[in-house]
Order: structure tokens, then C-alpha cells, then sequence
């Protein structure tokens, strides 16, 4: 079935492109979600206009996000991280600490974003990846000092 997708689906395809799906599919997952509109003569019509509309507004979500991914790469954080007589650590840095410190920087973001190759457990200089975008990535400076006990 062809469908139009009005949102970007993962492994699918991206906002106002005509892509082909199984059945199924498009009748329990992605018309209930409004995720996308079956692919009619008067949807298809429709996606012109709206398409023009989009790619305005794409563009200027890549102009904030270019800025944005230009303030997080100069940025460097410093924050502790508990650790005993031997040198364990106790927990680690989640992603949620990480949106909670670039906060503290006036930088918003979503959780989401943050990619993680591996869970922060160790003192050290780490260099943490946020996606903004389809092709848009920015990376900071994450400095984990040791708090003792």
C-alpha cells in the first residue's frame, strides 16, 4: 500500500514522501497514529502545497540546529561522580545527568538526543554525541572528576 508519510518513521521514511508499505502495517500502526494518510489523488494533490510549506520550515530547523551544534561543540563540563577507598564508583552518569548538566549551561535538550556508546562509571574525560538532526551531530567535552568518600 502507498501511503504519505505527514511524520519521520524510522527505517521508513521521511515527512511528505510517498513510500510503500505492507497492509498492516499502515492500518494498525501508522493511520492510528497519524503517522501517515493513504496515498489518494486528492492526498497526493495536497502534499504539493504542503510540501513547500515543509521544506521553509526544515530549513530553519537546520539553521537553529547548526547553532546549536556550534555552542555544544565549545562546550566542556565538569561534574564529579562518588567513589570509595578503592576507586568503584558509585552509579553513573545517565543520560538524564547529562541533559540536567547541559541545562545548567542553557543548552536544551532531549534525552533522547544523547548517544551513548557506553554507561560513564569511571573518572575521565569523555566526549559524549548529541544528535540534532538528520545530519547534524554536535559532540562536547565531558570531565568526570573523582569525589571521595
Amino acid at each position: 500500500m502507498k501511503v504519505i508519510l505527514l511524520k519521520a518513521v524510522e527505517r521508513v521514511g521521511k515527512p511528505y514522501e510517498i513510500v510503500t508499505v505492507k497492509d498492516g502495517y499502515a492500518r494498525n500502526f501508522l493511520f492510528p497514529r497519524n503517522f501517515a494518510l493513504p496515498a489518494s489523488k486528492a492526498n497526493v494533490l495536497g502534499l504539493e502545497k504542503n510540501k513547500k510549506r515543509f521544506s521553509k520550515t526544515v530549513e530553519k530547523q537546520k539553521k537553529v540546529s547548526a547553532g546549536l551544534a556550534e555552542r555544544i561543540d565549545s562546550t566542556t563540563i565538569k561534574t564529579t561522580i562518588k567513589t570509595g577507598i578503592d576507586g568503584k564508583s558509585f552509579g553513573s552518569i545517565t543520560s538524564q545527568n547529562i541533559v540536567e548538566l547541559l541545562a545548567a549551561e542553557d543548552i536544551d535538550i532531549n534525552k533522547k538526543n544523547i548517544v551513548l556508546a557506553e554507561s560513564i562509571k569511571q573518572p575521565g574525560v569523555y566526549n559524549i554525541k548529541i544528535r540534532l538532526g538528520e545530519s547534524i551531530d554536535a559532540v562536547f567535552k565531558l570531565v568526570l572528576l573523582e569525589e571521595g568518600e
